[in-house]
């Protein structure tokens, strides 16, 4: 395969914007292995597809019988991939507590969202 030096750069910066918007937000940005299996691995049971063609737009899963979209499974199984740390609920004495922030937070004055820690204006 080749790339141009171009090609490289647009992917660096998409990157580097990727990690600095993470940052921005308190998240975190986690790359995982090229090689994970996210598209073919059942995210209820783990079964694992020997193939999953890029046509093959829903994911049937022999083992459990889940059907769900091709594109849906793999978030799924990238959100709980082993390399991600899972943060939004802690135990506490008595219960769950959260620790997740709301996405969108209630307007500090008239006319301001703030989505996570960034405000902007509405137009």
């Amino acid at each position: 395969m080749h790339y141009d030096a171009g090609e490289n750069q647009a992917w660096g910066e998409t990157l580097r914007q990727l990690r600095y918007k993470a940052r921005w937000y308190g998240s975190s940005l986690h790359k995982a292995d090229r090689w994970y299996p996210s598209t073919k691995r059942c995210s209820r049971c783990g079964q694992v597809k020997e193939e999953m063609p890029l046509e093959e737009r829903v994911f049937h899963c022999e083992g459990c019988g889940l059907v769900a979209d091709r594109d849906l499974n793999a978030a799924r199984n990238l959100a709980e991939w082993p390399g991600v740390a899972r943060t939004l609920e802690t135990p506490v004495e008595g219960g769950v507590q959260s620790t997740a922030k709301p996405l969108i937070q209630p307007p500090s004055e008239s006319g301001t969202i703030s989505l996570g820690r960034g405000p902007w204006r509405r137009m």
